[in-house]
């Protein structure tokens, strides 16, 4: 009998993982050792200031290993201004932004994006992604005189992409690790503006790598 090999077995299992998945996440009652693991969830809405659990994902790892975590995921940036009816010496502005930064913690730590000499120091602030960022702003005058008011004005802007980012983390220890890709929304907004952040869609994809001692990412 022809001796097959490992590479469409793990294929076939990441392609289960991804039709079986919903808003719960990969529907498995184990962690197999050295797989690749992927997950994924639908859209969600939160308001600014929380970091967010997103996507989470369970990893078991016979060896010290690196892992190689990509995000991906669909933003949505919605902005709404009027001016007009609140000018002050014949001038208005309202201003609307939006931003989402995305990152991944393995085990409580966050994963740096640069890791020198398979180095293992945590994460911090800077190692945050922005994948979705819009800022709308608008001034409107009246330049007559005398001032006799500005008309009103009112638009709204809706955006929508889908962002990728990849993460390494080098020499991952032994054991079971808990995988969690966390999400902030920011909203700034001044005068009659309005500014909304949504996560769509999205993706964790988690595959153990054996790379070179000296690799610097």
């Amino acid at each position: 009998m022809k001796k097959r090999g490992m590479l469409p077995t793990v294929v076939v299992a990441v392609l289960a993982s991804l039709t079986l998945i919903g808003t719960q996440g990969v529907l498995a009652t184990h962690q197999p050792a050295d797989k690749v693991v992927a997950n994924g969830s639908k859209v969600e809405e939160f308001g600014p200031g929380a970091d967010v659990p997103i996507l989470t994902a369970t990893l078991r790892s016979t060896n010290v290993t690196d892992l190689i975590l990509s995000v991906s995921l669909e933003c949505s940036i919605l902005t709404g201004l009027t001016t007009g009816p609140n000018a002050v010496d014949g001038v208005d502005r309202a201003l609307a932004h939006g931003r989402i930064v995305v990152w991944v913690e393995i085990d409580g730590q966050i994963v740096p994006i640069n890791s020198a000499n398979g180095a293992s120091r945590p994460g911090d602030e800077t190692d945050k992604v922005t994948f979705c960022d819009r800022e709308y702003q608008r001034t409107v005058s009246d330049n007559e005189d005398p001032l006799d008011g500005q008309d009103t004005e009112e638009d709204y802007i809706r955006t929508k992409a889908a962002n990728a980012f990849n993460w390494l983390r080098m020499n991952v220890g032994q054991g079971t690790h808990q995988i969690v890709v966390k999400a902030t929304l920011t909203e700034r907004v001044e005068g009659a503006a309005t500014a909304e952040a949504i996560i769509g869609n999205r993706t964790l994809v988690v595959e153990p790598a054996k790379l070179a001692n000296d690799a610097t990412v």
